[in-house]
């Protein structure tokens, strides 16, 4: 698996602080409360920044890639209203200091990639206009003389680089740092995170987009106690509301669900993978009680990587699923939405 993180901002959060909280993609917000969502691509949200501040920044979670693999990342970036000066950094991919990747605006309207490492080794520039979304895309390596730092936006190659890129001592990438620019002058969205490692997705995904799909009836499984009314529609809603809730004790209980279907604009051939999500807490003082999120398709059962629970609500994140499990082929719309998912107390 090289895909390690997606995310879109099309899950059921009211505010991005709530996202971050529920622990979904977003590991750090510097002032929480200034960033908020705002219309993103497809028709969905992305985020942005609404403070007069400078330099709040969004983290991004995702597994530390050491220095014998390349990080990779895309994000949808989109310049709504002026531009900063030549210090805001719109993104960078790091280690425990500056040595990395990083992309900037200038006054003048330019994007700047930048490979930095004890300073500026190499940099390159392209004008951008307001009102208009590009897709930038970074690869990453720290190190004294196979460092690695490559940027392309709109699936062209801006920044080339090879050499030197070190400076704190790290060998590790474990930092995407995203800002939005001050009072809602950028909007992010479509986020991903991969390394170069295995023979899929490993590489630029190129210019992506994330949805969200949700449940929208009964499936073949409904072993759960619902709060109330039948128990998908305790979970359909498309803000997390704990108001209504499924809840079980016993292990090896189930429910499913059928989702509504993969928007009819994607083709087969841009679905690249697909994740369960599920907002779930402990609720039974018995020991390890915990969630398996499960695919069923071609009538069979596919559990996925077992997860914990805690006492507080959180993003409880299925396996990244490339491919089909029924017969291990790339997914289609027609596969997708014949699918039940949902989750067994484990």
């Amino acid at each position: 698996m090289t895909l390690l993180m997606f995310n879109g901002f099309e899950g059921g959060y009211d505010t991005p602080e709530e996202q971050k909280n529920l622990g979904d993609g977003i590991v750090n917000l510097e002032t929480p409360t200034d960033w908020e969502y705002t219309t993103g691509r497809n028709g969905g949200k992305a985020i942005t920044n609404k403070s007069t501040v400078w330099n709040k920044a969004a983290y991004m979670k995702f597994p530390p890639i050491t220095n014998d693999k390349i990080a990779i990342v895309g994000f949808a970036f989109y310049v709504t209203a002026g531009f900063g000066s030549n210090s805001d950094r719109l993104a960078q991919l790091y280690g425990t200091s500056m040595d990395g990747v990083h992309v900037l605006l200038d006054l003048s309207g330019n994007l700047i990639a930048r490979a930095v490492g004890f300073g500026t080794q190499e940099e390159t520039s392209m004008p951008v206009n307001i009102n208009q979304w590009y897709y930038i895309e970074m690869k990453g390596r720290i190190d004294d003389t196979n460092g690695y730092a490559h940027v392309r936006v709109n699936e062209q190659v801006l920044l080339d680089y090879t050499g030197y890129l070190h400076y704190s001592g790290s060998t590790t990438i474990s930092n995407l740092y995203l800002r939005g620019y001050t009072h809602n002058r950028g909007r992010i969205d479509d986020v991903y995170v991969a390394d170069n490692q295995g023979s899929d997705v490993n590489d630029y995904l190129g210019d992506i987009r994330i949805d969200a799909v949700r449940p929208n009836g009964a499936g073949n499984y409904a072993q759960l106690t619902p709060s109330a009314g039948a128990n998908y529609e305790c979970v359909d809603e498309v803000l997390y509301d704990d108001s209504d809730y499924v809840e079980g004790v016993d292990s090896a209980d189930k429910d499913s669900y059928t989702y509504g279907s993969v928007p009819t604009d994607l083709d087969d051939a841009g679905i690249i993978a697909l994740q369960i999500k599920n907002n779930a807490k402990r609720t039974a003082t018995a020991d390890n009680i915990k969630i398996d999120p499960f695919i069923r398709t071609g009538s069979t059962d596919y559990s996925q990587t077992v997860q914990n629970l805690s006492d507080d609500f959180a993003m409880v994140d299925g396996d990244i699923i490339l491919n089909d499990p029924d017969d291990s082929n790339p997914w289609t719309q027609a596969k997708i939405n014949a699918c039940e998912f949902g989750m067994e107390v484990g």
